[in-house]
């Protein structure tokens, strides 16, 4: 006779990828931290039919906490953004990922060109930062963002010969 031991269920969802939830706990503390923040710009995006995950807003809360720009509520503005700080943003935001051992997602320009929009529309954006168009600019040139084909196309797969 054996005896099983059960386990609690860790396994993934057959169509979760590993890397999402290494990202999702890797966030965990900032999404409660800012879950204020991070819900109005799931309803933002929800109401504008965009892509906004949640765990893609708390890794972008998590570099703006440490570049002093995040805000300290979900009503309050961030500090000033400068387009020219946008490639200090991307580096800032691949080494969190790196130290917490989760890969950088490639939605990356895409969340940052709507959390622009979010930041914004709804007034959220400090009165001295560079103008919507500007920070959207550089995120276009810095991060290679296309906003006519948003998501990267996957490389072809290998043919056997």
């Amino acid at each position: 006779m054996s005896h099983l031991i059960p386990l609690p269920a860790t396994a993934l969802p057959a169509d979760e990828p590993f890397d999402r939830l290494l990202l999702h706990h890797a966030v965990a503390p900032v999404r409660r931290r800012h879950r204020h923040l991070i819900i109005s710009a799931g309803r933002w995006a929800l109401a504008r039919g965009v892509s906004l995950p949640a765990d893609h807003v708390a890794l972008w809360v998590a570099a703006a906490e440490q570049t002093g720009c995040a805000p300290t509520d979900a009503g309050t503005a961030t500090a000033r953004w400068r387009a020219s700080e946008i490639p200090d943003l991307l580096a800032t935001i691949t080494v969190w990922c790196r130290r917490a051992g989760c890969p950088v997602p490639a939605e990356i320009p895409e969340v940052l060109w709507h959390l622009f929009g979010f930041l914004a529309e709804t007034n959220r954006l400090h009165p001295s930062s560079d103008a919507l168009d500007e920070l959207r600019a550089a995120v276009v040139v810095f991060a290679g963002f296309d906003r006519f084909r948003p998501h990267p196309l996957a490389p072809p797969a290998p043919t056997a010969a």
